[in-house]
């Protein structure tokens, strides 16, 4: 079966957070595809809808350029505040088959519309935003030291450099509803922090597999062969298992 694995950054971060586990899964002979979000603030609100857009258009580009014109599968693997998204990207690809692997990162709600932040975070972010800017994630933590996070200098100044300030307003717009009739497909999830757990409760309470690998928030910068290859295991347990 051919397979393409995407690996979706958090709005908040950008596609270096994820460049050495697709450097693992290339080399393991998988297809990848890590789409960059950059410039999805640009032209204003709503911010959301042009978000999921560029995102499913780099996934529908990656999948038209593997040797079989299509893949079987779309392995969507979203990071922490990616997760809220990810089935929206996913419909908006137009992907038949598609397994999402929730990467330490927030779940949709079982019913009702999402918002980009969740509830119980959004007040932080309101808290440190200056009009109407929420400053780029690292200072989302004033004083804390966030070196335990990477492993070297070098995957810190990489992503560090692509932390972009964010309007509020992204945070609190209201997910548009999916397509009618639109399934939820097949998911799973890999914890790395116990900032986490939570949410990993909950998809084992949805019946989905978990697999923890304990670690940051950060885990695949610092172990990216063991976050590739719970991915590609997850996906296969998930897609065996069915729709979530």
């Amino acid at each position: 079966m051919a397979q393409l694995i995407v690996l979706m950054h958090a709005p908040a971060l950008g596609p270096a957070s994820w460049r050495p586990a697709a450097g693992e899964l290339t080399r393991s002979g998988q297809a990848v595809a890590v789409p960059s979000l950059d410039g999805f603030t640009r032209g204003g609100p709503p911010y959301a809808p042009r978000l999921i857009g560029l995102c499913a258009d780099q996934i529908r580009a990656a999948a038209g350029q593997l040797p079989e014109g299509r893949p079987d599968r779309i392995v969507l693997v979203p990071h922490s505040g990616a997760g809220v998204l990810a089935r929206h990207v996913a419909a908006a690809a137009a992907a038949s088959d598609v397994v999402i692997v929730y990467a330490d990162a927030g779940l949709p709600g079982r019913a009702g519309p999402d918002r980009v932040a969740d509830a119980e975070f959004l007040p932080h972010l309101q808290e440190i935003a200056s009009n109407g800017v929420v400053p780029p994630w690292p200072q989302w933590w004033p004083g804390e030291d966030l070196s335990g996070l990477f492993p070297g200098e070098a995957a810190r100044a990489a992503v560090l450099a692509e932390a972009r300030p964010l309007p509020l307003a992204f945070f609190v717009e209201v997910l548009p509803p999916l397509p009618p009739g639109r399934p939820p497909g097949a998911a799973a999830y890999l914890l790395f922090s116990a900032g986490y757990r939570q949410e990993a409760a909950e998809a084992r309470r949805r019946g989905w597999p978990v697999t923890e690998l304990p670690g940051e928030h950060l885990h695949m910068l610092a172990s990216p062969a063991g976050v590739a290859a719970a991915i590609t295991a997850l996906a296969v347990r998930a897609a065996g298992q069915g729709r979530g």
